[in-house]
């Protein structure tokens, strides 16, 4: 099985919509997403990944469905001298590593910055919702192995977010949440695919093939951005 972890198009937070660069992002996503041979198609609840999830479904005839757990990690922020206002998962890299210990991945809910337990149940709630997508489609989680129940070559899609996205992908690859949020940026409509690899009959483990590929702007002729890297970015 393949999971291709797609972030929205460029947002309007404001109104939580597309912009104008966003829909024209989600249109060359819409004409290079045959490529992907996708079975299934998920998306966040939330309006901007939705409209850009929505002329993909089209362009492939795929029923959508909504995951009310792949919606941003948003509501609890913290306020630093010289930095401003910040969600957990952005948190500066240099703010972040200088907590003592250096952040880990059993933990991380106890350190300075991501101590609110808001966003742990959050991100619990993440993990949940996680398990149950993977075991729908055949891999059941345990410990940091997927057992195999029925082998799968489905192709599934997940529009959503990037604070969601990139701690999705450190669950997935059991890596510190911390390294993801301060080392990983996926860019508007990036794709990430992770296969979930079987070198056995039993157990599987996932592995990230590529992250944020953004081959489908080159091809329409957009120019690259990077919106959002910023000490001010709250939502994203």
């Amino acid at each position: 099985m393949r999971i291709f972890i797609i972030r929205h198009g460029d947002p309007d937070y404001q109104t939580d919509s597309l912009t104008l660069r966003g829909r024209r992002e989600a249109e060359a996503l819409a004409a290079y997403i045959e490529r992907l041979q996708l079975t299934h198609i998920y998306c966040s609840p939330l309006g901007r990944a939705q409209q850009t999830c929505r002329p993909c479904a089209e362009k492939l005839g795929l029923p959508v469905e909504t995951l009310s757990w792949t919606r941003e990690l948003t509501g609890v922020y913290y306020e630093l001298d010289g930095f401003g206002r910040f969600s957990p998962f952005f948190t500066p890299g240099e703010v972040m590593y200088s907590i003592s210990p250096t952040p880990r991945y059993a933990g991380w809910q106890n350190q300075k910055y991501f101590d609110d337990p808001r966003y742990y149940s959050l991100v619990k709630e993440m993990q949940a919702g996680s398990d149950a997508l993977l075991a729908r489609h055949g891999y059941v989680h345990e410990g940091a192995l997927y057992k195999i129940e029925r082998p799968s070559e489905d192709r599934i899609a997940v529009f959503c977010h990037q604070g969601l996205g990139t701690t999705w992908i450190s669950y997935l690859l059991n890596i510190p949440y911390q390294a993801a949020w301060a080392g990983m940026w996926q860019a508007c409509t990036g794709i990430t695919c992770i296969r979930m690899e079987c070198r056995s009959t039993r157990f599987s483990v996932p592995r990230m093939l590529y992250m944020g590929d953004t081959t489908h702007i080159e091809l329409a002729g957009l120019e690259k951005t990077e919106r959002g890297l910023s000490a001010s970015m709250t939502a994203c």
